[in-house]
């Protein structure tokens, strides 16, 4: 009805001012009336959109204390291995969890981008102490995450030979006692996202619901080893992959490396079709979660929405990093571990 009233109004206003002309008081107060119904109708719209808002109440009025339920996510969180940061917003890996046991090798990298994880994959193989080492970093897209990880890892074993499985070194997660401080700053496009930083064998943060291409994000390194010999090693293994002066410091034991563009080569399965079709649906996946919890900033309200209004998108959530299906190929590396 309002929509005609406007259209016929506009066909009379012609005439009324051919009338009305000679009339200029007259047509001044038509006109104050004409606009006077104008901006009540576009009033009346304006409230009747806003009267179409749910607006809902911030789940923490109704469940309290944010600590506590801080608290309550990260015991929900730990089995899958890590716990939730909510002074930065990000979820990152907690030092002993299940990951830990399984240590690591290339098969996994090359069984990441099955599983929405498109990421830029940065190993650094040196020898040092009497071992052989692989410290390895990775940015990218982790399903619903954009976020980046360092990890410390050793074997003192032989290659493993697996004929139609894997043929390549194993390595082992460190020990508390070598563990390293490490910190990082994670960026996209420049802009800092967060930070990270402790004594740990595999430092991570997560950024839930950011949609990332592995080239917009960078991360600066720093890494105290053991001792200046590690580091003399660890730089000379960085340079022989391809890093530039601009690209590192060294000083003594301490390292700082720029993770920006990978040198190293990386999983046959990042192949451009299937970062094309991985990246559409984790883009999908990121959209979803952002429109359904759009009512809302703070992320404990955001989970507890999507908890009750999607709990397959919420299991999808809490199994962050890579899944326990990245690492199927350690029951066929274990048996071979315990033979060498």
């Amino acid at each position: 009805m309002q929509i005609l009233f406007t259209i016929n109004l506009m066909a009379i206003l012609p005439g009324l001012v051919t009338i009305l002309s000679e009339n200029v008081v007259l047509l001044t107060v038509i006109g104050l009336i004409l606009l006077l119904i104008i901006t009540t109708v576009l009033r009346i719209r304006s409230k009747k959109k806003k009267s179409k808002r749910k607006v809902t109440p911030p789940v923490t009025e109704i469940l309290g204390n944010v600590p506590e339920r801080v608290a309550e996510l990260n015991q929900e969180l730990q089995p899958f291995g890590f716990a939730y940061e909510p002074y930065q917003d990000i979820f990152y890996s907690l030092l002993n969890p299940w990951q830990r046991e399984l240590g690591y090798c290339r098969l996994y990298d090359e069984a990441s981008a099955a599983f929405s994880m498109i990421i830029d994959c940065e190993p650094i193989r040196f020898e040092y102490s009497g071992r052989r080492w692989l410290i390895e970093f990775w940015k990218g897209q982790y399903g619903m995450n954009t976020g980046g990880e360092v990890g410390i890892y050793y074997t003192t074993g032989p290659d493993l030979n697996i004929p139609g499985i894997f043929n390549g070194t194993f390595y082992h997660c460190v020990h508390d006692d070598n563990c390293i401080n490490m910190s990082f700053v994670f960026k996209k496009n420049g802009n800092i996202l967060f930070t990270r930083s402790g004594y740990h064998w595999w430092l991570t943060g997560f950024k839930l619901g950011e949609f990332s291409k592995p080239s917009e994000l960078s991360m600066d390194i720093i890494m105290d080893l053991y001792d200046r010999s590690m580091a003399n090693a660890f730089i000379e293994s960085l340079k022989k992959a391809g890093y530039k002066d601009n690209e590192y410091l060294q000083q003594g034991r301490r390292v700082m490396i720029r993770f920006d563009k990978p040198h190293t080569k990386q999983p046959l399965t990042r192949s451009g079709l299937t970062d094309f079709i991985m990246q559409r649906n984790n883009e999908s996946l990121c959209n979803s979660y952002n429109l359904l919890t759009d009512s809302y900033t703070d992320t404990l309200d955001k989970l507890e929405m999507v908890r009750k209004e999607s709990p397959a998108m919420y299991n999808t959530i809490t199994s962050i990093g890579k899944p326990k299906a990245v690492f199927e190929s350690y029951n066929t590396i274990k048996g071979y571990l315990n033979r060498s």
